[in-house]
């Protein structure tokens, strides 16, 4: 399966992606629709979408490039194109075009369709991370969430994963005293 990534550019592009975006995530673990637009002025930034060979919007990922590490920060597939191996193939390339340690949240196994998520990122060479983490608030209306790291690379030095944390918390959810 060939898969083609495409950065949004433009403010109106993002309409592409709004309704899975919206549906994909629960509102507590997304930003508001109207704050991705502010992200596209960030060149650490940047928002995807996901075509296949049939030139079909299949997905969407925001990721964020830093200088040590890839940090996905939202990734979704088309309901109705799940299972087909986009998701797969998406995270393939992503690897490769980066050529870095990618980093990912995921939520707790507390159901049957977060355990399944957790299997695919780990089918796809992801582990686990052994920290408690927090995902910080994306507003003042919504709460943290306790979440999960998964990274390509399962072997960090406590103060590498401290400082990857640190550049998440300060660069991604913007927190003035990333913790």
């Amino acid at each position: 399966m060939q898969i083609e990534l495409k950065k949004i550019t433009e403010p109106q592009q993002l309409d592409n992606i709004r309704e899975l975006y919206i549906s994909a995530f629960p509102a507590k673990e997304r930003r508001e629709f109207d704050d991705l637009k502010l992200l596209l002025a960030d060149d650490g930034c940047l928002i995807l979408q996901i075509f296949t060979e049939s030139v079909t919007l299949s997905g969407f990922c925001v990721v964020w490039d830093f200088p040590c590490f890839v940090f996905i920060e939202h990734f979704a597939i088309e309901p109705v194109l799940r299972g087909l191996g986009i998701g797969e193939t998406t995270l393939s390339v992503i690897r490769s075009q980066f050529q870095k340690n990618v980093i990912l949240e995921t939520e707790l196994p507390i159901d049957d369709i977060s355990s399944r998520r957790i299997r695919f990122y780990e089918r796809n060479g992801f582990h686990k991370l052994n920290r408690t983490y927090f995902q910080p608030s994306y507003g003042s209306n919504k709460p943290e969430v306790e979440l999960k790291l998964m990274s390509t690379n399962v072997d960090f030095p406590a103060d590498a994963l401290d400082s990857i944390i640190h550049s998440i918390r300060k660069k991604v959810y913007r927190m003035k005293q990333a913790q």
